[in-house]
């Protein structure tokens, strides 16, 4: 399990620090088939913080899917930059140069709100609509399997490789055996011990060090909200890439042998 190995793959906390548990403990869950970032705690304190923004929706994530065909993206649930941001999601408020769009969609008698992008289209010779689509998608509530399920059911195209949710059509059948093509790329949330008063103390202390310089990478100060922040991102995994260009180097190659006479 997951549990039983973040002792052996995580960096111990520093010599002093108080109330470490006996094993890091997961703050949040993936679906067994999603890959990416993982929020992990290693003292009762972190646990609590971090468990409690999950609960309040403090925490913005990003996932990165690529869907099986032309997911519906109608003009009429399109939402600005800023009123992405407004909702709580990780979108840069300036940034007019993306379409966002939003759904809001019950699932299980319980309100759930997705916010995502289209960020390019691939030809394929067996998706939906002769299409793959790479989409940025922003989770604003947790719900039970809700970006898969919004795809699927809302945009009316499923996640390549969902066994779940795909239908069991032959357009989707041509793309299983590869895992799900989901995965969680960037999280920010608030740092669980830089924002308590003491903690406050050390990060001055640190913001004023060359220790700094070490830190930017994932650590930063917000001045609205007098937080100080974690950011990590991460890279798609390669398959994602090498589907989408195994998919249209074989369009590209069918095409051209159709037009030779």
């Amino acid at each position: 399990t997951i549990r039983a190995v973040l002792p052996y793959v995580l960096k111990p906390p520093a010599e002093g620090t108080r109330n470490v548990m006996r094993r890091p403990a997961s703050i949040h869950r993936l679906d067994k088939p999603t890959s990416g970032i993982l929020v992990v705690a290693k003292t009762k304190p972190a646990l609590r913080n971090l468990s409690n923004q999950f609960h309040d929706r403090v925490v913005r994530k990003t996932y990165i899917a690529v869907i099986n065909g032309l997911p519906d993206d109608l003009p009429e649930n399109a939402i600005s930059a800023s009123e992405a941001h407004a909702l709580g999601v990780d979108v840069d408020p300036s940034d007019d140069s993306k379409k966002w769009n939003l759904i809001q969609s019950p699932l299980e008698g319980q309100y759930a709100t997705t916010v995502w992008r289209v960020v390019k289209y691939v030809k394929s010779m067996h998706a939906n609509d002769g299409y793959l689509t790479l989409v940025e998608l922003k989770p604003k509530t947790g719900r039970f399997h809700q970006l898969r399920r919004h795809m699927a059911w809302v945009c009316g195209r499923p996640l390549v490789g969902d066994s779940t949710y795909d239908g069991g059509t032959e357009e989707a059948m041509k793309f299983r055996g590869r895992g799900l093509f989901l995965c969680s790329t960037r999280i920010t949330l608030e740092h669980p011990t830089y924002n308590t008063p003491d903690g406050r103390k050390k990060w001055n202390k640190i913001a004023e060090s060359t220790e700094a310089e070490a830190s930017n990478d994932i650590l930063r100060y917000c001045k609205e909200t007098d937080k100080v922040l974690v950011e990590a991102e991460i890279p798609l995994p390669n398959k994602f890439q090498s589907l989408l260009k195994h998919e249209s180097e074989r369009h590209l190659k069918f095409s051209e042998g159709i037009r030779k006479p």
